[in-house]
């Protein structure tokens, strides 16, 4: 039938089932072949998502391990920073209460120059355009108002002023050394 000799005593119906036994078992092959590597890779993808999924909980923990501990020393930092302005703060009541008691010699009626008024208050940038007054709104927190011009009235800057503004500065450069540093500890608490 298909160009193929005969043997003898065979018969093209022999050779027929034959070829379709060996036809069914190369299917039977290929299908077995193809459900065992369905199967393979659908258990491989199972397993490797199953370890994903086991590695993102710990990922998960670990970070939430480590934004609990980083929320705790920010709010310790924030504390102790708290607590140094309350220092410093005192340290600030302190001195000026301690203007009184030194100036207590020096007489009523020395004023500062105008001109050593304004030299201060440019030296402090409290003359510079755009920058509040004294008695203006806007003030920053902690800072003094800058000592009035002599021969304007009352408001004639003494010692006792400039030491008081120069007590309240010192303060306030403090307060912002501290700030700065607790901040920059936080940053490094970051990095690491």
């Amino acid at each position: 039938m298909f160009g193929l000799p005969s043997l003898p005593g065979t018969s093209n119906r022999t050779a027929i089932v034959a070829l379709g036994c060996i036809v069914a078992v190369l299917l039977a092959l290929l299908c077995g072949g193809w459900w065992g590597w369905t199967r393979g890779s659908a258990s491989a993808r199972n397993e490797l998502q199953a370890e994903y999924s086991a590695n993102v909980a710990v990922a998960y923990k670990d970070a939430a391990t480590k934004q609990a501990a980083e929320y705790v020393r920010a709010n310790a930092l924030a504390m102790d920073l708290i607590t140094t302005k309350r220092a410093i703060e005192a340290q600030r009541t302190s001195l000026r209460g301690r203007i009184v008691y030194v100036t207590r010699e020096i007489a009523a009626d020395c004023v500062l120059p105008a001109d050593a008024v304004q030299l201060w208050n440019q030296a402090r940038r409290l003359s510079a355009p755009g920058v509040p007054q004294a008695g203006g709104p806007g003030r920053a927190a902690g800072q003094a108002a800058p000592a009035a011009a002599a021969g304007s009235g009352p408001g004639n800057a003494t010692v006792a002023d400039a030491i008081a503004d120069h007590v309240d500065y010192v303060a306030w450069c403090e307060g912002v050394t501290a700030q700065r540093d607790k901040l920059q500890e936080l940053v490094r608490g970051w990095a690491q």
